[in-house]
């Protein structure tokens, strides 16, 4: 935001916070998103017995985005209610949870909700 501004002055925009409104809107609520999330995962955390920092430390591979997803699994959320969450269609739930299981190196035939129980029992 602050690298937009510098721009927006050197190039000489009028009035910049108008012009750019709705890119800083989005901006923010993308910081939002992120306190969100982190608050969540302190919760989280404590009522699952550190699943996060359990899944971080046995598969060190994880993204932030698969961590995620396998908090939401953990919680028996369907693809639907993931995909409304993490702003992603229907497809792209089914294909962050195949590569999670590549991650996890999971056969087809292992239920993932069944395993992320099972991780950290």
């Amino acid at each position: 935001k602050d690298e937009l501004m510098t721009l927006t002055k050197k190039l000489n925009i009028p009035d910049p916070a108008y012009q750019f409104r709705s890119v800083f809107r989005l901006l923010n609520d993308s910081e939002k998103n992120d306190d969100d999330w982190n608050h969540f995962a302190m919760y989280f955390d404590q009522v699952h017995n550190n699943f996060l920092g359990t899944m971080k430390t046995k598969f060190p591979n994880l993204s932030s985005t698969d961590l995620k997803l396998c908090a939401y699994l953990r919680l028996n959320l369907t693809s639907k209610e993931i995909a409304q969450l993490l702003n992603i269609s229907l497809k792209g739930v089914e294909i962050s949870r195949y590569r999670v299981r590549k991650k996890l190196g999971l056969s087809t035939d292992v239920h993932l909700y069944d395993f992320l129980i099972e991780v950290t029992s």
